[in-house]
């Protein structure tokens, strides 16, 4: 068996809003052992969206489409399915029923917009919705199987999980193509090429792989067969790539540092604070990403002139004029003061040149100091990251999460 992905609407065709569905699908097609073949991105024309699902019926035994299933005229998908498979479209009463309960539950009345969600293509199946107005669809072109799902994240991901995927994985051929990542961060692409080189062979099973993004390091391990099979060559790998690698792997699949941060923050009962300039509060945010983090959060302040270096943190002003904000002595007086102020265990704190203007030879654009303080002391690091305005910043923000995790696992 074989997919086609459709993402459906113009905004993603006119670059407005970017497509992440087809990554979910693709990667939930690929555990019950379905990969997908093709992907398209379809503007919300009837002529278009109809020629789209005609092609994929034609050389696909899966087609997952989302998007284009909303109450106004501009949703098409439902009529392009109808007319690609020559039939008409039908009020649903499973569809009507479950949008009547929707309206009742808000003390709404249904508007002729909203009844046409209750349509679909005539022989088709809706898709219940329980989070949501839209239906999806379960239907049929030629031998393909059609499923259409809304474009809304939160609805798609529902459906996807809850009815698209059990109904294939009760009729896909039991080989599953799955892939297992380990997240890295703190080792150059360069040196975990080496390390990982005999891994990485090409014909080797499991396929070993990198990607990049903000100076987080993911290796992708794949492999295609019997579950049990690919299972075991998965997490075998997954295990020799952390042996490897060491202290620089902070997670796997979608771990995201600061959550990390956080467990580590609970294990050890321990409160941090955090002190900032160039990322702006961007390495707050990341830690307010966290639900439950309050209980380890103290406060962050964002000190971005030296002013407010030396009032809000103590930070003596002849350091910063002896060595400018972006400096060792300076970042550690930040550490230090919020971490004093604020009473946390622990304090991070982050100053540097964001660019794109501010460089000097001595510091050029992307020189960034970051420090970590606890009872035990304080440790500074320099670092001199490529990229524009807002990927300096990121990889700021990234890499003093990093070294607070590392001090938290010490």
């Amino acid at each position: 068996m074989r997919a086609v992905v459709l993402s459906i609407g113009s905004e993603l065709v006119s670059g407005l809003t970017l497509d992440t569905h087809a990554r979910e699908i693709a990667r939930a097609l690929a555990s019950v052992g379905i990969p997908v073949a093709r992907f398209e991105v379809i503007d919300d024309t009837l002529a278009e969206l109809a020629a789209a699902f005609a092609r994929a019926g034609a050389d696909a035994d899966v087609i997952v489409a989302s998007g284009g299933l909303g109450p106004t005229l501009d949703d098409l998908t439902r009529d392009a399915l109808a007319l690609a498979m020559g039939v008409p479209l039908e009020r649903h009463p499973e569809a009507l029923a479950s949008l009547e309960e929707w309206a009742r539950s808000r003390n709404r009345k249904l508007s002729e917009s909203n009844l046409r969600q209750a349509t679909v293509p005539s022989g088709s199946q809706p898709i219940r919705n329980p989070v949501g107005t839209a239906p999806g669809i379960d239907g049929r072109i030629g031998k393909a199987r059609v499923f259409c799902m809304p474009g809304v994240p939160g609805e798609m991901r529902h459906m996807l999980e809850g009815y698209v995927i059990p109904s294939l994985a009760a009729a896909s051929p039991g080989d599953v193509s799955l892939v297992q990542t380990v997240r890295t961060l703190g080792v150059p692409e360069s040196i975990l090429g080496e390390k990982l080189s005999d891994l990485m062979a090409r014909g080797r099973r499991p396929s070993v792989a990198t990607a990049v993004h903000v100076g987080i390091i993911d290796v992708h391990i794949h492999a295609s067969g019997p579950r049990d099979e690919v299972e075991r060559l998965l997490a075998a790998d997954a295990a020799e790539v952390e042996r490897r690698l060491g202290p620089s792997v902070f997670g796997g699949g979608e771990d995201r540092l600061e959550d990390v941060v956080a467990k580590l923050l609970a294990a050890r009962r321990a409160t941090v604070a955090v002190a900032e300039s160039c990322t702006g509060g961007l390495l707050a945010a990341k830690l307010v990403n966290v639900a439950g983090i309050s209980e380890h959060f103290l406060e962050g302040v964002v000190t971005y002139s030296n002013d407010a270096k030396v009032r809000r943190l103590g930070v003596p002003r002849e350091i910063l004029e002896q060595h400018g904000a972006v400096s060792e002595p300076v970042v550690r007086a930040m550490a230090e003061g919020i971490r004093g102020q604020s009473g946390a265990d622990f304090a991070v704190a982050v100053t540097g040149i964001a660019g794109p203007a501010g460089g000097t030879a001595e510091k050029p654009v992307g020189t960034t100091w970051m420090a970590v303080a606890d009872a035990s002391g304080t440790e500074a690091v320099r670092e001199v990251f490529l990229g524009d305005r807002a990927h300096i910043r990121e990889r700021a923000a990234n890499h003093a999460l990093n070294m607070l995790r590392m001090r938290l696992q010490a």
